[in-house]
């Protein structure tokens, strides 16, 4: 479902022609709140993607103008491409620590503390970069929307926390049968 989620939003931004207005910037539209939807449910995936297609373009001095498509096309098209690649690695490795916390009391406290530090940190973080200032150079990727990132980030601890919520409710309720 988050594949087809992102994919979703990756096609929707091609259609309404993101790429440009990325690079030039705009105020927020219906594309910013599906990504921003895509990047809270899945964010150290769509943080990462961002980051490695920024610098796949800035690293490679390539005539973008001969490969037909302008940098910050060839940047959305690689994030969305990485996205969907990295998404699964991602909700393996959920799914692997939230499966060995299960049925451990002391693992299943850390765990719990440790979500909640990763929500608190990403809200702190968050605060941070939305106060004027405190913006971070070349560590935020798009100038006019990089507090998404922290906030996607931040919020990745409260989706481990439901996810394992609900793994444990289903194993508890498989256990009863």
């Amino acid at each position: 479902m988050n594949a087809l989620l992102i994919s979703s939003v990756g096609l929707f931004g091609v259609l309404t022609d993101e790429p440009y207005w990325r690079a030039v910037g705009h105020a927020p539209g219906l594309y910013d709140y599906l990504f921003s939807l895509a990047l809270a449910l899945n964010g150290p995936s769509g943080f990462v993607a961002d980051f490695a297609a920024w610098l796949a373009t800035n690293n490679f001095h390539l005539n973008w103008q001969a490969l037909l498509l302008a940098e910050h096309e060839w940047r959305f098209a690689i994030q969305y491409a990485l996205w969907l690649l990295f998404l699964w690695p991602q909700w393996k490795a959920y799914d692997t620590l939230v499966r060995w916390c299960v049925g451990h009391p002391h693992r299943e406290t850390s765990l719990h503390l440790a979500a909640l530090s990763i929500a608190l940190i990403g809200c702190v973080w968050a605060y941070e970069a939305w106060t004027p200032g405190h913006r971070v150079g070349l560590v935020f990727i798009d100038r006019y929307f990089w507090v998404v990132r922290a906030v996607g980030l931040g919020l990745s601890g409260v989706v481990i926390l439901l996810y394992s919520h609900l793994l444990m409710k289903g194993t508890y309720a498989r256990s009863l049968e």
